[in-house]
């Protein structure tokens, strides 16, 4: 009888815990709501009382009459592609370089253990200071903004995919080893499956670099994108078209972590969610 009880109540228990998990999601989506709408009526407050002129803080109501306006432009469009275009370009080529050098050093110590000095001195330069170095070798190009990406991305990706790597558990290494299980089939089968949930932490953190990246070197330099047009509306006093294109920088971000998330949440629906506690 004891043992019919204890059976019909785990389903019931299961119930309630995910009531209580759903539950928690909306509280945490409210709390989130009410954070946006206290910022957004601070906004108006000072924009409001004059606490800063309305050229250095316009509201958020000429901001947002402004960005639905510049959205029906080609010029909108023609910036946000050229910024995503440098950005997609940056991070593609990181992951692909990145991914196979992390996954390599990761497995090999000796591999990892002699180019860790070389790694430490690279990721160790600022990559906004380079700028300099790279418009006298590439010029104000496309290729010297996609490459700028490729810097600030590469080494996120390569550290997260040679941590995964390096997290392979033991006593599998010596199962694939006993088995004299082909190196690439190894690489395949054992090695990025455990490291992808790692790739995928560096590929979100470099995604959202790659458009920050880019809009900063389009503010320093010429090329065109959304980093350029805040300059030019600033420069041209239009500071409502110039935080409606921040405001679309914001949203790319947000938009790119999102779909990362997604992705993330596909590729790895193998692993078992992680329980509290």
């Amino acid at each position: 009888m004891a043992t019919s009880t204890g059976r019909g109540s785990a389903p019931a228990y299961e119930s309630v815990r995910g009531s209580k998990a759903g539950d928690g999601r909306d509280k945490t989506r409210w709390l989130q709501l009410l954070c946006f709408l206290l910022v957004l009526a601070v906004w108006t407050l000072v924009s409001a009382v004059g606490m800063v002129s309305a050229s250095a803080l316009p509201g958020p109501r000429a901001v947002a009459g402004e960005l639905v306006a510049m959205a029906g432009t080609g010029e909108f469009w023609g910036a946000l592609g050229d910024t995503l275009r440098g950005a997609v370009a940056g991070l593609a080529a990181a992951v692909v370089i990145g991914v196979p050098l992390g996954l390599v050093t990761g497995t090999y110590a000796a591999v990892e253990q002699s180019s860790r000095l070389l790694v430490d001195v690279l990721r160790s330069f600022p990559v906004i200071a380079l700028l300099p170095v790279f418009l006298l070798v590439l010029g104000s190009t496309s290729g010297m903004k996609a490459t700028v990406v490729f810097i600030a991305c590469v080494f996120p990706i390569f550290l997260q995919a040679q941590y995964g790597a390096r997290g392979v558990e033991p006593m599998i290494q010596e199962t694939v080893r006993g088995y004299r299980i082909p190196r690439l089939l190894r690489f395949r089968r054992v090695i990025l499956p455990s490291a992808l949930p790692s790739i995928m932490t560096g590929l979100r953190l470099a995604a959202t670099t790659s458009v920050l990246v880019a809009i900063g070197v389009e503010i320093l330099t010429i090329l065109p994108g959304i980093g350029h047009m805040v300059t030019e509306e600033q420069q041209s006093g239009n500071s409502p078209a110039a935080y409606g294109y921040i405001i679309t920088a914001a949203v790319i971000g947000y938009s790119i972590n999102r779909l990362s998330g997604a992705v993330e949440a596909r590729l790895l629906r193998w692993r078992p969610p992680a329980q509290a506690g």
